[in-house]
């Protein structure tokens, strides 16, 4: 069950290497939806914070406090390495190869900044949904 948690988290965690832009957006928003912890229909980038270090247990599978290439099953290591490759470039700032809790909670944050039209650090309902919409337009429906 830990292997498919965190094969789902690697599909997830790094929203600019997707290749569906739609897909990926829509899931971005489904995020958002999740991280909103108060249920007032807005995500604060401490919310989405607090949702990111609430996930990182799923990626640190062997709960050595970081994400790593020790993380990712054998059988499906070359399946994964391009999406934790991708992860490590985006969030790996001491660049020793494994991604800290720190470096994964308080790292870039795409997904959020791009829903944050206005970048006021709140994603509103309307913010969630105008991404959403972007999402079915990019996929025509």
């Amino acid at each position: 069950m830990k292997t498919i948690g965190l094969c789902l988290g690697l599909l997830i965690a790094a929203p600019a290497v997707a290749q569906n832009m739609a897909v990926d957006r829509a899931d971005l928003a489904q995020r958002l939806s999740q991280a909103d912890a108060d249920g007032n229909g807005q995500v604060t980038r401490a919310e989405f914070q607090a949702y990111r270090a609430g996930q990182f247990a799923r990626f640190d599978r062997n709960g050595d406090g970081f994400v790593s290439a020790d993380d990712v099953p054998r059988l499906l290591a070359g399946h994964f390495a391009p999406r934790l490759q991708a992860m490590l470039q985006q969030f790996d700032a001491s660049h020793d190869g494994r991604i800290s809790r720190d470096e994964f909670v308080n790292g870039p944050a795409r997904g959020f900044d791009l829903a944050d039209a206005n970048h006021d650090n709140i994603v509103t309902t309307a913010e969630m949904r105008a991404l959403n919409d972007k999402g079915k337009a990019i996929s025509g429906g």
